[in-house]
């Protein structure tokens, strides 16, 4: 089966068929005539012709890039349930390549076009200057990645479909002096990266309010390959601390783990982490390094799929077989900010974008790969969160924040 106008194709179910198994069958909690039903349930072609509703998404591959793949699959579910109130889905569909310039361009081209809402981009910065380009033109945006508060200042038109940062350090300094008993931490953090100094300095915020003590902070460069000083500065620390806290976002954190872990130091801290290490070559970079460390994120899939609601389920489910991988956590925000959309456009009271955007912020309890209580005054997710943690070379779930 292909789902060509939305990008992705269903795999061959022989393809995937062990790997879903895997999943759900040795999970006990679906049957194959269950799994038969869900897979089937994905298979639209939706309209060759006609008029179509149309949804413009903005996302950054390679880094998350399964955002696309959650969104495409959003579309492919709701067409398949007769798209909006009988009239099919367009999902059109741009890369930033990383340049806030260029979702800019790309925002105001796709509001030409016609779409209804935005969905994505999946950067912070990205998603800071659509939100105005949403707001000149009255036409609601639900990021995908982004957690930096600033997102939604942009305007009333800006709603988050992730957490925000400030909740995620809030997460992650209540699991270190909770659950892992730390007193005292270290902080790693990547200097000009908005993500990770934001991150950073609201954990050191909600860890000192908690009764914590921040023994060192250190920075490193975007691009940096070579820690060692700053590594030798915690590893001075006497005692040791308890925690290092690493607000990473790229792919230099893993490394610094890796080297952290060698014989050049004797560094035991546990790690811990944002949603920036839902990566999936982080197993690939930092090897056995990274096993025992914890971090905040948006969803998990592996270890968990007996604890995950029935639409969770279905979600899982369907990925795995369309695109023959376990979703991740951008694959569930990708998924969850288009279904929400997707839900305030068949509410609506009519089809205009403000008529739309007034259903998204009356959004309540909403159910899919991830549980979104409501959007807040400023237009904020409050929803649900797990902790990550990695485990016999695989991420895998540790335990769940509901909203």
């Amino acid at each position: 089966m292909q789902i060509s106008q939305y990008g992705a194709t269903l795999k061959d179910p022989g393809a995937c068929w062990i790997l879903v198994l895997a999943l759900l069958i040795g999970s006990g909690i679906l049957g194959c005539d269950q799994l038969q039903r869900v897979i089937e349930s994905v298979g639209s072609e939706g309209a060759d012709s006609g008029a179509m509703v149309k949804i413009g998404f903005i996302y950054s591959p390679p880094d998350p890039g399964t955002t696309r793949n959650g969104a495409e699959l959003a579309v492919a579910l709701a067409n398949q349930a007769g798209g909006i109130n009988g009239v099919p889905i367009e999902l059109i569909i741009r890369d930033t390549k990383g340049d806030p310039s260029l979702s800019v361009q790309h925002a105001e081209e796709l509001i030409a076009a016609g779409v209804s809402v935005i969905v994505g981009p999946d950067f912070s910065t990205e998603a800071v200057e659509v939100g105005k380009v949403a707001l000149k033109h009255e036409v609601p945006m639900v990021t995908t990645y982004p957690t930096n508060p600033k997102v939604a200042q942009s305007g009333r038109f800006a709603f988050m479909g992730a957490y925000t940062d400030p909740f995620q350090a809030g997460v992650a300094a209540k699991f270190a002096t909770q659950e892992l008993r730390a007193t005292t931490a270290a902080v790693l953090t990547e200097i000009g990266e908005t993500y990770s100094e934001e991150l950073s300095t609201a954990f050191i915020e909600h860890f000192t309010a908690m009764g914590g003590e921040i023994k060192v902070h250190q920075f490193y460069g975007t691009g940096a390959t070579d820690f060692t000083e700053q590594l030798k500065a915690i590893d001075a620390v006497d005692p040791p601390v308890d925690v290092i806290f690493l607000a990473g976002l790229g792919s230099e954190f893993p490394v610094a783990v890796k080297q952290a872990k060698s014989s050049d130091f004797r560094i035991a801290a546990t790690f811990l982490g944002g949603d920036g290490w839902d990566r999936p070559d982080l197993i690939e970079i930092g090897g056995m390094a990274v096993e025992g460390s914890f971090f905040v994120n948006h969803f998990s899939a592996i270890g968990n799929l007996d604890r995950l609601s029935a639409e969770a389920q279905k979600f899982v489910f369907a990925y795995t077989e369309m695109f023959g991988i376990a979703p991740d956590g951008p694959a569930a925000l990708g998924y969850d900010s288009t279904m929400i959309a997707i839900q305030a456009m068949r509410l609506a009271r009519d089809a205009s974008p403000v008529a739309i955007r007034d259903e998204i912020a009356a959004t309540q309890d909403y159910s899919g790969a991830t549980n979104l209580s409501h959007f807040d005054e400023n237009r904020y997710a409050i929803k649900s969160a797990v902790i990550n943690t990695v485990e016999d070379g695989e991420i895998r779930f540790y335990q769940a924040i509901e909203p």
